[in-house]
């Protein structure tokens, strides 16, 4: 509560105990509900009715967890009320527009702090955790505080935000600048002003109706880092600057530390993948000292459709947000699992308790959940391995991953099956697949359409028509001339016209079922 305060966070019932110690944050899955572990925080992100919550309550704390966070608003009745009567649980409200996967990140950093050191800011000793840093700051300018990385990502704020605005309150509860804001900051250059300064830069002109600003660079020699943001009611003092620079001089050091501590998690993480991936007897050796190497087995391929023209650097930032909530988030429902980022794409190996159709649907189940929950700027995608037996065959199931991940990534959204409309396996767009590979083969030849798709194509072209359009929505709506028409949006008097001229330009006859299946061939693979 310290460290997320009332913006995120409000205590709705319950006592908390400061006596008692926090061990683990734990999501809460009703389909496949994880072990809760003594002084576990219990995220239920699944839980609505009283009657849900009321068995929730009491199960988890026979397993001796010591809070439980619901969605606001958090239901009230006679049956919650017995059931905290009869515990010890606290029970929490998570803001509705807070994400479950920030929270949990947010809650799981918390427990892992760096102890504190003796570093002086304003006058006063503190740790090296972020935080806390955030929290002697707000102290010693008497205002609310985030820490920002180049992304503009909060990566740390003080726990009283009481005192700041709107486009604050919006900004944590999306641990992100929001893109109103974000606009604004590229639209007047004031990520670039507040880098060039060796002061704090003050700000009070660029947002209609918000507070003023002051934000000061956090750099480690030549290396921009990120910055800090100070929700202010006028110009700082110049003690209070001086305290803010000194601030960011210990900030910096704090965030290198974290960094490094990172990459030899994730280092440690990308080989243990790496060599899963590969197969053989390197990946059985690999599973073994993981515990899953007696257990079914299956690869998943994550991946992000980017908008062209997309900054890199802002791409690359969310590829990492997004491996590290994968790697929180499979922790509590699958704690065997390992993933890693390979490029643009994220993998995970996931051990499973069935194996055939049991175990896929399981691992489908997984991707699905995770992207519905994920917060990103960027969609993303999914492709479920093979689900094999032995971990020497996981370079198979990273290949049907692989190429199942490209099928739901690049075909357009209405073709898309209503259900799993970002996630499959392979078996089950085996045709797209095939599809797929006829084009880069055709690709690699330099083949071009031709025939009658072509004829087509160079009528619209030299008269402005819509020929292509016309047999697509006939071929889409199987034959149905209401419905094509309705797509095209002309009478279906007019789609008749039209189907009798394309036959005449293209030479070809409608009624004959091969042309038919060549034509609708054609435009799958050419598109």
């Amino acid at each position: 509560m310290e460290r997320l305060g009332a913006t995120l966070l409000s205590l709705r019932a319950g006592r908390p105990d400061p006596g008692r110690t926090v061990t683990s944050v734990v999501l809460y899955d009703a389909l496949a509900p994880p072990a809760v572990a003594p002084g576990a925080v219990v995220l239920g992100a699944g839980l609505a009715s009283q009657e849900e919550i009321a068995a929730a309550i009491h199960s988890f704390a026979r397993d001796g967890a010591i809070a439980l966070v619901l969605r606001e608003p958090v239901p009230h009745g006679p049956l919650i009320r017995a059931a905290l009567a009869d515990t010890s649980i606290a029970v929490y409200g998570l803001a509705r527009e807070a994400s479950w996967l920030h929270v949990a990140t947010l809650m799981t950093s918390a427990l892992s702090t760096v102890a504190p050191d003796e570093l002086m800011l304003g006058g006063h000793n503190t740790g090296t955790d972020l935080f806390e840093l955030a929290n002697s700051l707000t102290t010693l300018l008497d205002a609310p505080v985030t820490i920002e990385d180049l992304s503009s990502r909060v990566i740390a704020f003080s726990s009283d935000q009481s005192g700041a605005d709107d486009g604050r309150h919006r900004t944590i509860l999306s641990m992100q600048a929001p893109t109103d804001v974000g606009e604004l900051q590229r639209q007047y250059g004031l990520l670039l002003r507040i880098h060039e300064s060796d002061r704090p830069v003050y700000i009070d002109d660029v947002m209609e109706g918000a507070m003023p600003r002051v934000a000061v660079r956090i750099r480690a020699g030549d290396e921009p880092l990120g910055a800090i943001w100070a929700v202010v009611k006028g110009p700082l003092t110049k003690q209070r600057e001086q305290g803010m620079i000194e601030a960011a001089q210990v900030v910096a050091l704090t965030m290198l530390r974290a960094r490094l501590g990172a990459d030899a998690a994730m280092r440690l993480r990308l080989g243990l993948v790496l060599s899963l991936l590969d197969g053989g007897p390197n990946a059985r050796k690999t599973a073994r000292q993981l515990n899953f190497g007696g257990s079914p087995v299956c690869v998943l391929a994550l991946g992000a459709r980017v908008t062209e023209g997309e900054d890199p650097s802002v791409v690359e930032a969310d590829q990492q947000r997004t491996a590290n909530a994968l790697a929180m988030y499979l922790k509590p429902i699958c704690p065997r699992a390992t993933a890693a980022l390979i490029g643009s794409v994220l993998y995970a190996v996931l051990p499973l308790r069935s194996a055939d159709e049991p175990g896929k649907r399981e691992a489908i189940r997984i991707a699905d959940e995770f992207i519905a929950r994920l917060d990103s700027s960027q969609p993303y995608f999914a492709g479920v391995g093979t689900v094999v037996a032995d971990a020497t065959d996981l370079a198979f199931s990273r290949s049907a991953a692989d190429a199942a991940l490209r099928v739901v990534r690049h075909r357009p959204a209405e073709r898309r099956p209503a259900e799993h409309r970002r996630v499959a396996a392979l078996e089950d767009v085996q045709v797209e697949h095939i599809l797929l590979r006829v084009a880069d083969a055709m690709a690699d030849e330099r083949m071009v359409a031709g025939g009658p798709l072509r004829a087509l194509r160079e009528y619209d072209t030299e008269h402005g028509g819509s020929m292509v359009d016309t047999l697509r929505a006939w071929l889409d709506a199987f034959g149905d001339v209401t419905k094509a028409a309705e797509t095209v949006r002309v009478h279906k008097n007019t789609f008749r016209y039209r189907l009798s001229r394309l036959e005449q330009i293209a030479g070809v006859d409608l009624s004959d079922p091969d042309v038919r299946f060549s034509l609708s061939l054609q435009l799958r693979v050419f598109e």
